[in-house]
């Protein structure tokens, strides 16, 4: 059987998972939308039944107003009407008086009374008049404005409905398409994890790795114990080279910082060249491959991985970078002896990475001190370095040991040799950029 890419299975999983997600966060979104169009909807119904009822309400008032105002021009006509009957009583009672030459100021004074009266009544009819006029004036306007109101609620609510509608067949279209995604993704996965499967039950070293990168410390029950993080980080040669094909196909930062050597290492002319390629991989390359699998041995100790998280020492403005924090342990750690070697379920670890031969670790303690200041922030810490700290004459090694303890930040050498990740990285780019796994993984729908 072909050399299968568990790192491609993986990529694909998490695209499944991400699908997944995706169409969760598409369907709560769906429904919100939908949720929103349909309150919009009703509010628009409501407006629309609102301004509906307001209309017929102005169209009575404008129809009481109405036949209050014929009321007052026909109350203005009777009293115009009564005013010249009293005006022509008034006038032939005086020319009565004349004819018989009475005394005229003793006369007709009832008549001038109801001539007064009838005046009086026409000016408050005129008043009553032009005050129903102008309230037959405002009824008008307001039945107006009532049938505009009504006209844009109707609108107002067929475009709700319209939007609604809209919102409807749309997250309805999209969640469907989603879907077919998702199962065309669900069924290739299926069909890889079947291939993968396959290749681990012939493969014993791949079933091995397989388990390494997919370990769940949960369901062991009792606290992890430096014997065995010595263990998740104690790889061999072909568990590294495993490793370095999981991550050329899961980090594109890797893939990309050893496509950059691999061109390198292919157009060099000469040793000479060659060599500085290989001064770079050893420098650059390792450092990170180093790094990567403190991350990936420890990973599975926690709910969240962060990585070169900053944090300032003091108020010079300074700040440090931690390469690594696990956070929201799943089992209690225990790292070693002494105070800050140990976090509870639920707690975190922050970890300095170092890879180097012992010269080199020597001459990083200086920097290492001022980098622990970083770590302090989780309940455990510690500098992970690689086992060539055994290698540090007798004094040294005890110098730079206490010298990272008292900093909060204890040595612990558990990584590979540094000829080791220099050989496996080394040979990784070696290989070129042809692909080592044949197309193992096919379509779900054949």
């Amino acid at each position: 059987m072909a050399q299968v890419s568990i790192g491609q299975v993986d990529d694909l999983e998490d695209l499944v998972q991400g699908l997944l997600s995706a169409h969760d966060a598409l369907e709560a979104a769906c429904k919100e939308l939908i949720a929103f169009a349909e309150g919009k909807c009703s509010e628009a119904q409501q407006e629309s039944q609102v301004s509906a009822t307001l209309l017929e309400l102005a169209i009575q008032q404008e129809h009481v107003a109405q036949v209050t105002l014929t009321l007052m021009q026909q109350h203005l006509i009777f009293c115009e009407s009564s005013l010249a009957f009293a005006i022509s009583a008034l006038s032939t009672c005086l020319l009565l008086l004349v004819a018989a030459q009475p005394t005229p100021s003793l006369g007709c004074c009832s008549e001038k009374s109801e001539v007064d009266a009838a005046q009086g009544a026409v000016q408050k009819a005129q008043v009553e008049l032009e005050r129903a006029q102008a309230e037959f004036q405002r009824a008008q306007e307001n039945r107006q404005a009532m049938e505009r109101r009504s006209e844009k609620a109707d609108q107002a609510f067929s475009m709700a409905q319209n939007v609604r509608d809209l919102a409807q067949q749309e997250c309805a279209a999209r969640l469907s398409s989603v879907s077919q995604v998702v199962n065309l993704a669900t069924g290739r996965l299926t069909v890889a994890q079947n291939i993968i499967n396959a290749y681990l039950a012939e493969n014993p070293a791949a079933s091995l790795f397989h388990s390494w990168l997919h370990w769940n410390p949960a369901h062991r029950g009792g606290p992890i114990t430096p014997d065995m993080l010595r263990e998740r980080m104690n790889l061999s040669m072909e568990q590294q080279a495993m490793l370095q094909d999981y991550l050329y196909c899961r980090n594109a930062t890797y893939r990309g910082l050893v496509d950059k050597y691999r061109s390198e290492w292919a157009s060099a002319k000469g040793d000479v060249e060659r060599n500085m390629v290989a001064r770079k991989v050893r420098i650059h390359l390792s450092g990170q491959f180093g790094e990567a699998i403190a991350l990936q041995a420890l990973a599975p100790l926690g709910q969240k991985i962060e990585t070169q998280g900053r944090c300032f020492v003091g108020d010079s403005g300074r700040y440090t970078k931690t390469d690594l924090i696990v956070r929201d342990l799943h089992a209690p750690v225990i790292l070693g002896r002494g105070e800050g070697m140990g976090a509870p379920v639920g707690g975190s670890m922050a970890f300095e990475v170092k890879c180097g031969k012992a010269d080199y670790l020597y001459s990083q303690k200086d920097h290492m001190i001022f980098q622990s200041a970083g770590h302090k922030q989780a309940d455990a810490h510690c500098t992970l370095c690689s086992r060539d700290i055994h290698d540090l004459a007798a004094e040294q090694g005890k110098e730079l040991r206490e010298a990272m303890r008292g900093a909060g930040s204890p040595l612990v050498g558990l990584l590979p040799l540094k000829n080791e990740i220099d050989q496996s990285c080394l040979k990784f780019i070696q290989q070129g950029k042809e692909s080592r796994y044949e197309d193992t993984f096919v379509d779900s729908s054949s």
